[in-house]
Protein backbone atom coordinates (compact mmCIF):
# COMPACT_ATOMS: atom_id res chain seq x y z
CA UNK A 1 0.00 0.00 0.00
CA UNK A 2 1.36 3.52 -0.75
CA UNK A 3 1.08 5.71 1.63
CA UNK A 4 -0.48 9.25 1.31
CA UNK A 5 2.03 11.63 1.14
CA UNK A 6 1.92 14.40 3.23
CA UNK A 7 1.86 17.83 2.28
CA UNK A 8 5.35 19.91 1.97
CA UNK A 9 4.25 23.54 1.26
CA UNK A 10 8.08 24.10 -0.23
CA UNK A 11 7.52 21.13 -2.68
CA UNK A 12 4.03 22.82 -3.86
CA UNK A 13 5.42 25.97 -4.65
CA UNK A 14 8.41 24.54 -6.58
CA UNK A 15 5.59 22.91 -9.12
CA UNK A 16 3.52 26.11 -9.17
CA UNK A 17 4.66 27.72 -12.36
CA UNK A 18 5.43 31.65 -11.50
CA UNK A 19 3.37 33.49 -14.35
CA UNK A 20 4.55 37.56 -15.18
CA UNK A 21 1.54 40.18 -13.86
CA UNK A 22 0.56 40.65 -17.91
CA UNK A 23 0.02 37.10 -17.97
CA UNK A 24 -2.21 37.32 -14.88
CA UNK A 25 -3.98 40.62 -16.34
CA UNK A 26 -4.75 39.07 -19.79
CA UNK A 27 -6.16 35.71 -18.18
CA UNK A 28 -8.15 37.96 -15.93
CA UNK A 29 -9.69 40.29 -19.04
CA UNK A 30 -10.19 36.97 -21.22
CA UNK A 31 -12.46 35.84 -18.10
CA UNK A 32 -14.16 38.29 -17.79
CA UNK A 33 -15.17 38.75 -21.35
CA UNK A 34 -15.99 35.05 -21.31
CA UNK A 35 -18.68 35.76 -18.17
CA UNK A 36 -19.96 38.46 -19.88
CA UNK A 37 -21.25 36.55 -22.75
CA UNK A 38 -17.87 38.09 -25.09
CA UNK A 39 -15.23 36.43 -26.55
CA UNK A 40 -11.72 37.91 -26.84
CA UNK A 41 -11.55 38.09 -30.97
CA UNK A 42 -15.27 40.44 -30.13
CA UNK A 43 -13.50 42.69 -27.85
CA UNK A 44 -10.69 43.24 -29.95
CA UNK A 45 -12.90 44.20 -33.19
CA UNK A 46 -14.79 46.67 -31.05
CA UNK A 47 -11.74 48.13 -30.23
CA UNK A 48 -10.51 48.32 -34.04
CA UNK A 49 -13.69 49.21 -35.71
CA UNK A 50 -14.62 52.66 -34.85
CA UNK A 51 -17.01 54.46 -37.01
CA UNK A 52 -14.52 56.17 -39.30
CA UNK A 53 -15.33 60.45 -39.41
CA UNK A 54 -17.49 61.97 -42.32
CA UNK A 55 -16.60 62.03 -45.28
CA UNK A 56 -14.14 59.86 -45.60
CA UNK A 57 -14.87 60.10 -50.06
CA UNK A 58 -15.99 61.70 -52.50
CA UNK A 59 -19.51 63.31 -51.70
CA UNK A 60 -21.60 63.54 -55.02
CA UNK A 61 -24.64 66.14 -55.44
CA UNK A 62 -27.26 64.83 -58.34
CA UNK A 63 -28.75 67.95 -59.01
CA UNK A 64 -32.10 67.28 -61.23
CA UNK A 65 -31.63 70.10 -63.72
CA UNK A 66 -30.06 71.37 -66.31
CA UNK A 67 -26.29 72.43 -66.80
CA UNK A 68 -26.35 76.40 -66.23
CA UNK A 69 -29.93 76.53 -64.66
CA UNK A 70 -29.61 78.18 -60.79
CA UNK A 71 -29.88 74.91 -58.81
CA UNK A 72 -26.74 73.95 -60.72
CA UNK A 73 -24.93 76.93 -59.95
CA UNK A 74 -26.32 77.08 -56.63
CA UNK A 75 -24.77 73.65 -56.29
CA UNK A 76 -21.61 74.54 -57.56
CA UNK A 77 -20.72 77.52 -55.42
CA UNK A 78 -21.63 75.12 -52.19
CA UNK A 79 -20.30 72.47 -53.26
CA UNK A 80 -16.56 74.01 -53.52
CA UNK A 81 -16.99 75.99 -50.24
CA UNK A 82 -18.08 72.52 -48.86
CA UNK A 83 -15.42 70.62 -50.48
CA UNK A 84 -12.56 73.05 -48.57
CA UNK A 85 -14.11 72.79 -44.58
CA UNK A 86 -14.42 68.57 -45.36
CA UNK A 87 -11.10 68.39 -47.26
CA UNK A 88 -12.67 65.77 -49.80
CA UNK A 89 -13.91 66.46 -53.50
CA UNK A 90 -17.78 67.93 -53.83
CA UNK A 91 -19.34 66.95 -57.38
CA UNK A 92 -21.82 67.74 -59.17
CA UNK A 93 -24.17 65.54 -61.01
CA UNK A 94 -26.71 66.71 -63.27
CA UNK A 95 -29.26 64.92 -64.00
CA UNK A 96 -32.34 66.55 -66.10
CA UNK A 97 -35.55 65.30 -67.58
CA UNK A 98 -39.57 64.42 -66.35
CA UNK A 99 -39.68 67.29 -64.02
CA UNK A 100 -36.91 66.23 -62.00
CA UNK A 101 -37.84 62.78 -61.53
CA UNK A 102 -34.74 61.14 -63.74
CA UNK A 103 -32.54 62.29 -60.87
CA UNK A 104 -34.48 61.65 -57.99
CA UNK A 105 -34.42 58.11 -58.78
CA UNK A 106 -30.60 57.94 -59.98
CA UNK A 107 -30.36 58.97 -56.24
CA UNK A 108 -32.80 56.66 -55.29
CA UNK A 109 -30.88 53.98 -56.89
CA UNK A 110 -26.71 55.05 -56.07
CA UNK A 111 -24.50 53.45 -54.14
CA UNK A 112 -25.80 53.83 -50.60
CA UNK A 113 -22.46 55.21 -48.95
CA UNK A 114 -23.42 57.75 -47.09
CA UNK A 115 -22.03 60.39 -49.95
CA UNK A 116 -24.91 60.30 -52.21
CA UNK A 117 -27.26 63.21 -52.07
CA UNK A 118 -29.56 65.65 -53.92
CA UNK A 119 -29.46 69.09 -54.15
CA UNK A 120 -32.82 69.71 -55.98
CA UNK A 121 -35.47 72.60 -56.62
CA UNK A 122 -38.27 73.21 -54.48
CA UNK A 123 -40.45 72.20 -57.80
CA UNK A 124 -38.94 69.33 -58.50
CA UNK A 125 -39.55 68.17 -54.34
CA UNK A 126 -43.13 68.84 -53.89
CA UNK A 127 -44.89 69.16 -57.52
CA UNK A 128 -43.34 66.20 -59.48
CA UNK A 129 -44.53 63.63 -57.60
CA UNK A 130 -48.01 64.54 -58.50
CA UNK A 131 -47.54 65.80 -61.76
CA UNK A 132 -45.63 62.99 -63.15
CA UNK A 133 -46.59 60.23 -60.72
CA UNK A 134 -43.43 58.20 -61.30
CA UNK A 135 -43.39 54.21 -60.77
CA UNK A 136 -39.60 54.38 -60.03
CA UNK A 137 -39.44 56.88 -57.18
CA UNK A 138 -41.22 58.05 -54.25
CA UNK A 139 -40.16 61.57 -53.61
CA UNK A 140 -42.23 62.37 -50.54
CA UNK A 141 -41.48 58.72 -49.19
CA UNK A 142 -37.93 57.78 -50.72
CA UNK A 143 -35.71 60.82 -49.20
CA UNK A 144 -35.43 62.91 -46.34
CA UNK A 145 -34.65 66.41 -45.74
CA UNK A 146 -30.50 67.35 -44.71
CA UNK A 147 -30.83 71.12 -44.82
CA UNK A 148 -32.84 73.94 -46.54
CA UNK A 149 -30.46 76.69 -48.71
CA UNK A 150 -32.45 79.15 -49.81
CA UNK A 151 -35.39 80.82 -50.85
CA UNK A 152 -36.64 82.12 -53.68
CA UNK A 153 -39.60 84.43 -53.78
CA UNK A 154 -41.58 85.21 -56.70
CA UNK A 155 -42.17 89.16 -57.59
CA UNK A 156 -44.73 91.22 -59.31
CA UNK A 157 -43.72 94.77 -61.97
CA UNK A 158 -45.78 96.29 -64.18
CA UNK A 159 -44.38 98.23 -67.39
CA UNK A 160 -42.29 101.39 -66.02
CA UNK A 161 -44.89 103.64 -67.78
CA UNK A 162 -47.80 102.20 -65.72
CA UNK A 163 -49.27 104.67 -63.24
CA UNK A 164 -49.96 101.61 -61.03
CA UNK A 165 -47.20 102.21 -58.02
CA UNK A 166 -49.03 99.31 -55.31
CA UNK A 167 -50.06 96.23 -55.33
CA UNK A 168 -53.10 98.07 -54.33
CA UNK A 169 -53.23 100.51 -57.50
CA UNK A 170 -52.58 96.92 -59.57
CA UNK A 171 -55.78 95.63 -57.79
CA UNK A 172 -57.86 98.19 -58.36
CA UNK A 173 -57.04 98.56 -62.47
CA UNK A 174 -58.04 94.63 -62.69
CA UNK A 175 -61.63 95.52 -60.59
CA UNK A 176 -62.11 98.17 -63.55
CA UNK A 177 -61.39 95.43 -66.37
CA UNK A 178 -62.56 92.12 -64.75
CA UNK A 179 -60.92 89.24 -66.63
CA UNK A 180 -59.66 91.79 -69.37
CA UNK A 181 -56.72 92.24 -67.01
CA UNK A 182 -53.38 89.88 -68.05
CA UNK A 183 -50.68 88.54 -66.13
CA UNK A 184 -48.05 86.98 -67.91
CA UNK A 185 -45.92 84.02 -66.36
CA UNK A 186 -43.54 81.31 -67.28
CA UNK A 187 -45.02 78.07 -68.99
CA UNK A 188 -48.25 76.47 -67.68
CA UNK A 189 -48.19 75.59 -63.92
CA UNK A 190 -44.60 77.09 -63.00
CA UNK A 191 -44.75 78.76 -60.15
CA UNK A 192 -45.07 82.43 -61.58
CA UNK A 193 -48.30 80.72 -63.27
CA UNK A 194 -49.69 79.03 -59.99
CA UNK A 195 -49.00 82.68 -58.33
CA UNK A 196 -50.60 84.79 -60.34
CA UNK A 197 -54.16 81.89 -59.98
CA UNK A 198 -53.50 81.88 -56.30
CA UNK A 199 -53.59 86.15 -55.83
CA UNK A 200 -56.65 86.55 -57.89
CA UNK A 201 -58.30 84.31 -55.76
CA UNK A 202 -57.03 86.00 -52.44
CA UNK A 203 -57.97 89.20 -54.03
CA UNK A 204 -61.41 87.87 -55.08
CA UNK A 205 -60.68 89.74 -58.73
CA UNK A 206 -60.80 87.93 -61.88
CA UNK A 207 -57.77 88.26 -63.54
CA UNK A 208 -56.69 85.91 -67.00
CA UNK A 209 -53.51 84.71 -66.49
CA UNK A 210 -51.81 83.83 -69.42
CA UNK A 211 -48.22 81.59 -69.66
CA UNK A 212 -45.53 81.64 -72.33
CA UNK A 213 -42.76 80.00 -73.28
CA UNK A 214 -39.68 81.83 -72.74
CA UNK A 215 -38.90 84.20 -70.19
CA UNK A 216 -37.63 87.25 -72.42
CA UNK A 217 -41.61 86.81 -74.02
CA UNK A 218 -43.39 87.59 -70.87
CA UNK A 219 -41.16 90.80 -70.09
CA UNK A 220 -41.92 92.02 -73.54
CA UNK A 221 -45.34 91.61 -73.41
CA UNK A 222 -45.80 93.93 -70.41
CA UNK A 223 -43.19 96.64 -71.61
CA UNK A 224 -45.45 96.72 -75.43
CA UNK A 225 -48.87 96.80 -73.41
CA UNK A 226 -50.03 93.31 -74.48
CA UNK A 227 -50.40 92.06 -70.50
CA UNK A 228 -50.75 94.57 -67.81
CA UNK A 229 -48.46 92.43 -64.98
CA UNK A 230 -45.80 89.76 -65.06
CA UNK A 231 -44.87 87.52 -62.39
CA UNK A 232 -41.78 85.86 -62.51
CA UNK A 233 -38.64 85.15 -60.30
CA UNK A 234 -36.60 87.67 -58.85
CA UNK A 235 -33.24 87.73 -61.17
CA UNK A 236 -35.52 88.07 -64.24
CA UNK A 237 -37.73 91.15 -63.39
CA UNK A 238 -35.32 92.71 -61.36
CA UNK A 239 -33.05 93.55 -63.94
CA UNK A 240 -35.30 95.21 -66.11
CA UNK A 241 -36.40 96.99 -63.29
CA UNK A 242 -32.88 98.33 -62.98
CA UNK A 243 -32.73 98.81 -66.56
CA UNK A 244 -35.68 101.23 -66.26
CA UNK A 245 -38.17 99.06 -68.68
CA UNK A 246 -40.12 97.65 -65.40
CA UNK A 247 -41.28 98.96 -62.70
CA UNK A 248 -41.59 96.46 -59.03
CA UNK A 249 -44.90 96.10 -57.01
CA UNK A 250 -44.55 93.11 -54.67
CA UNK A 251 -42.49 90.19 -53.56
CA UNK A 252 -44.12 87.18 -52.32
CA UNK A 253 -41.98 86.60 -49.43
CA UNK A 254 -43.20 85.96 -46.06
CA UNK A 255 -41.22 89.35 -45.20
CA UNK A 256 -39.19 92.80 -47.26
CA UNK A 257 -35.81 90.80 -47.96
CA UNK A 258 -32.60 92.73 -47.64
CA UNK A 259 -31.30 94.30 -50.06
CA UNK A 260 -34.80 95.53 -51.46
CA UNK A 261 -36.65 96.95 -48.16
CA UNK A 262 -38.52 99.64 -50.29
CA UNK A 263 -40.53 96.97 -52.33
CA UNK A 264 -43.26 95.91 -50.17
CA UNK A 265 -43.92 92.33 -49.38
CA UNK A 266 -46.93 91.29 -50.98
CA UNK A 267 -47.90 89.15 -47.45
CA UNK A 268 -48.43 92.76 -46.29
CA UNK A 269 -51.64 92.92 -48.20
CA UNK A 270 -52.57 89.42 -48.59
CA UNK A 271 -51.26 87.10 -45.64
CA UNK A 272 -51.70 83.93 -47.68
CA UNK A 273 -49.45 85.38 -50.21
CA UNK A 274 -46.15 83.52 -49.42
CA UNK A 275 -44.93 81.89 -52.57
CA UNK A 276 -40.98 80.92 -52.27
CA UNK A 277 -39.06 79.01 -54.70
CA UNK A 278 -36.85 77.24 -52.60
CA UNK A 279 -33.90 75.00 -52.98
CA UNK A 280 -32.54 72.08 -50.34
CA UNK A 281 -30.52 69.23 -49.94
CA UNK A 282 -32.20 65.62 -49.69
CA UNK A 283 -30.57 62.34 -48.85
CA UNK A 284 -32.05 58.84 -48.89
CA UNK A 285 -34.11 57.54 -46.49
CA UNK A 286 -31.49 55.71 -43.99
CA UNK A 287 -28.52 57.74 -44.39
CA UNK A 288 -26.69 57.99 -41.62
CA UNK A 289 -27.31 60.93 -39.01
CA UNK A 290 -24.17 61.95 -38.78
CA UNK A 291 -23.61 62.31 -42.11
CA UNK A 292 -26.96 64.37 -42.25
CA UNK A 293 -26.08 66.18 -39.19
CA UNK A 294 -22.48 67.67 -40.60
CA UNK A 295 -23.87 68.62 -44.32
CA UNK A 296 -26.78 70.87 -41.98
CA UNK A 297 -24.05 72.46 -39.55
CA UNK A 298 -21.05 72.94 -42.51
CA UNK A 299 -24.40 74.62 -44.94
CA UNK A 300 -25.19 77.34 -42.35
CA UNK A 301 -21.90 78.24 -42.05
CA UNK A 302 -21.09 78.59 -46.23
CA UNK A 303 -24.09 80.30 -46.83
CA UNK A 304 -22.69 82.85 -44.86
CA UNK A 305 -19.88 83.12 -46.16
CA UNK A 306 -19.98 86.83 -48.22
CA UNK A 307 -18.87 85.84 -51.26
CA UNK A 308 -22.17 83.02 -51.46
CA UNK A 309 -24.54 85.75 -50.01
CA UNK A 310 -23.49 87.71 -53.47
CA UNK A 311 -24.08 85.15 -55.55
CA UNK A 312 -27.22 83.84 -54.25
CA UNK A 313 -28.28 87.40 -54.52
CA UNK A 314 -27.55 87.72 -58.27
CA UNK A 315 -30.06 84.75 -58.54
CA UNK A 316 -32.11 86.64 -56.37
CA UNK A 317 -32.00 83.38 -53.53
CA UNK A 318 -32.20 84.66 -49.89
CA UNK A 319 -30.00 81.63 -47.55
CA UNK A 320 -32.38 80.54 -44.60
CA UNK A 321 -31.27 78.16 -42.03
CA UNK A 322 -33.33 75.23 -40.59
CA UNK A 323 -32.69 72.12 -38.71
CA UNK A 324 -33.38 68.70 -40.50
CA UNK A 325 -36.20 68.31 -38.83
CA UNK A 326 -37.70 71.94 -39.65
CA UNK A 327 -36.97 70.76 -43.07
CA UNK A 328 -38.59 67.82 -43.24
CA UNK A 329 -41.50 69.97 -41.58
CA UNK A 330 -41.36 72.71 -43.78
CA UNK A 331 -41.06 70.62 -47.07
CA UNK A 332 -43.95 67.98 -46.18
CA UNK A 333 -46.33 71.49 -45.76
CA UNK A 334 -44.91 72.33 -49.12
CA UNK A 335 -46.12 69.39 -50.95
CA UNK A 336 -49.79 69.73 -49.18
CA UNK A 337 -49.93 72.98 -50.42
CA UNK A 338 -48.47 72.99 -54.24
CA UNK A 339 -51.00 69.99 -54.37
CA UNK A 340 -53.86 71.72 -53.28
CA UNK A 341 -52.96 74.36 -55.68
CA UNK A 342 -52.37 71.76 -58.61
CA UNK A 343 -55.96 70.20 -57.74
CA UNK A 344 -57.68 73.75 -57.43
CA UNK A 345 -56.40 75.20 -60.92
CA UNK A 346 -57.22 71.92 -62.51
CA UNK A 347 -53.99 70.57 -63.46
CA UNK A 348 -53.61 66.94 -65.23
CA UNK A 349 -50.74 64.72 -64.50
CA UNK A 350 -48.67 64.12 -67.16
CA UNK A 351 -49.21 61.10 -69.20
Amino acid sequence: MRRPRSYNPDRLERRVERKPMSYVLHRAVTTALILGGMTLGAFAQTQSTAPAAWPNRVVRLMVPAAAGTAPDIMARTVGDRLSKVWGQPVTIDKRPGAGGVIGMAALKTAERNQHNFAFAPASVLTMSQYMFRPTQVDIVKDFTGVAMVGLSPMMIAVSASNPANTLADVINQAKKQPDQFVVVTAFQYSVPHLTADMLAKASGVPMRSVPVTQASQSVSAVINGDAQAVIDGVPLLDAMVKSGRLKAIGIFSDARVPGRADLPAVVETYPSMVVNGWFGIVAPIGTDPVAIDRINRDMASVVKQPEVIERFDTMGVYARNMTPDEFNTFWRQEITRWEGVLKDVGAKPVQ
